[in-house]
């Protein structure tokens, strides 16, 4: 399978790309930019949070923990005192750091629940219902839970690729356990992730909107205007017949 350092970087990659295209068409502004490249990158790490003293899980519990913990410290601070938000803070960060990191890997194992298409859209979909329910716009929302899925596809088609061996044409032990549905070796936990994202649906923000924004490129440039093959042709034209006209003989 594929290495931490090349699931974060595929997934910073991609996300940045689609990010950048989102800005250049106008549906987003720099900052929602940078918040999709964000939670893209984390998608790209998501189904590695099963495994046991990975980088990936580390990591994801460090950034889990401190984005929490921000949205947290972000709706009491006028609430509180000082000392209050630094103790609450840093009880909120260490819980989801460590405690909640202990009790998944005790649940939890290797390229099972976590590592399917039903874990991702799971996590996307919640991801959608948590920005909505802070207050953020529905195209702000269903964004940031497509990035957030999209990042943990790309982990899951990378993880898939890496299990054929194209120098020795074969397919190693662990193909078909990464790009899959759902586990079949935990069906209760599998049957209750497909239940979850059903109700979320249910009760997500209106999706109507966001897709007709989203269908509007009309806006959108890929290449700078001075790119123009026709201008581009017509002054090559015209510094051949310059430079032509300057070297000939009078």
């Amino acid at each position: 399978m594929a290495n931490f350092k090349m699931h974060l970087g595929s997934a910073a990659l991609t996300s940045s790309l689609a990010a950048t295209a989102l800005l250049s068409a106008g549906h987003i502004v720099p900052i929602t930019a940078l918040w999709l490249m964000f939670l893209g990158t984390m998608g790209g790490l998501l189904p590695d949070i099963d495994s046991d003293n990975s980088t990936s899980m580390s990591t994801l519990f460090r950034l889990f923990g401190g984005l929490i913990t921000f949205s947290f410290v972000g709706h009491i601070y006028r609430m509180v005192s000082m000392l209050e938000l630094i103790v609450y803070a840093s009880f909120c960060y260490f819980t989801i750091r460590h405690n909640f990191k202990a009790l998944l890997e005790k649940i939890t194992v290797h390229r099972g629940c976590c590592h399917s298409l039903a874990f991702i859209f799971l996590s996307g979909i919640g991801c959608v219902s948590l920005i909505y329910l802070l207050g953020y716009s529905e195209m702000t929302s269903w964004l940031s839970g497509l990035f957030l899925t999209g990042g943990g596809i790309v982990h899951l088609l990378l993880d898939e690729a890496y299990s054929v061996d194209l120098a020795n044409r074969k397919i190693k032990m662990s193909f078909g356990s990464a790009l899959k549905l759902c586990s079949n070796r935990n069906p209760v936990i599998s049957t209750l992730q497909f239940i979850l994202i059903g109700v979320l649906v249910v009760q997500s923000p209106p999706w109507a909107d966001t897709w007709h924004q989203l269908t509007n490129w009309s806006d959108f440039r890929l290449k700078p205007d001075w790119l123009n093959r026709d201008d581009f042709v017509d002054f090559f034209d015209g510094v051949v017949e310059s430079t032509t006209n300057a070297i000939k003989p009078r």
